[in-house]
């Protein structure tokens, strides 16, 4: 008979993650995460199975997170163009709050392990993927729109935006001045206008 789980599992994915998050995949210790989560090594191996499962929990977890943010900015947009600039503007307050410095979690994994693990490789391009073709479908209905020019076509324009939006993450973490970041957001979406 199979044991039941005796914790929250989101309270300890999130702890998990916030381990990952600081010192990434290779500097964490399985002692780390029993001392952030509470459970103990054996816990750990029959809830999620090693090590790297938990990493790809958190990581699984983290998406789920960005996932909504991407959401409230589609809901709350009047048009494709307004969409992509809510979605940079979105993340502009947990660039700047007090976690901002750790960079965006799944940014981190890529350079850490987009090279190192075949089954994060696999997930980081879906990922990537994902919000590539959500970029691309807006750009797409905005240039149908006439609010997104066509001066490039709707591929050409998600990769520089999906680019865009990376760079920006990345220089959020050392950047705090929000006029900076800001700029950063308008002439994003100045290109493509």
């Amino acid at each position: 008979m199979a044991r039941i789980e005796e914790f929250d599992r989101t309270l300890v994915l999130q702890k998990a993650m916030i381990v990952f998050w600081e010192k990434g995949f290779n500097g964490t210790s399985m002692q780390d995460l029993v001392d952030a989560t509470g459970l103990n090594r054996s816990s750990i191996y029959n809830s999620f199975g090693s090590k790297l499962a938990l990493y790809q929990n958190t990581l699984a977890s983290y998406q789920k997170e960005t996932g909504g943010q991407f959401q409230r900015a589609l809901v709350k947009a009047k048009d494709p163009l307004q969409a992509i600039r809510l979605i940079f503007e979105g993340f502009l307050p947990e660039i700047l709050g007090v976690n901002g410095s750790k960079g965006c979690f799944f940014m981190n994994c890529k350079a850490e392990m987009g090279n190192q693990e075949g089954d994060i490789r696999r997930w980081l391009l879906k990922t990537q993927e994902t919000t590539l073709t959500l970029f691309q479908d807006l750009i797409l209905d905005g240039q149908e729109q006439g609010v997104i020019n066509k001066k490039q076509d709707s591929k050409t324009y998600a990769y520089f935006i999906f680019n865009a939006f990376q760079g920006y993450r990345m220089t959020g973490i050392l950047v705090k001045d929000r006029t900076i970041l800001q700029n950063i957001i308008d002439n994003s979406i100045a290109v493509i206008s």
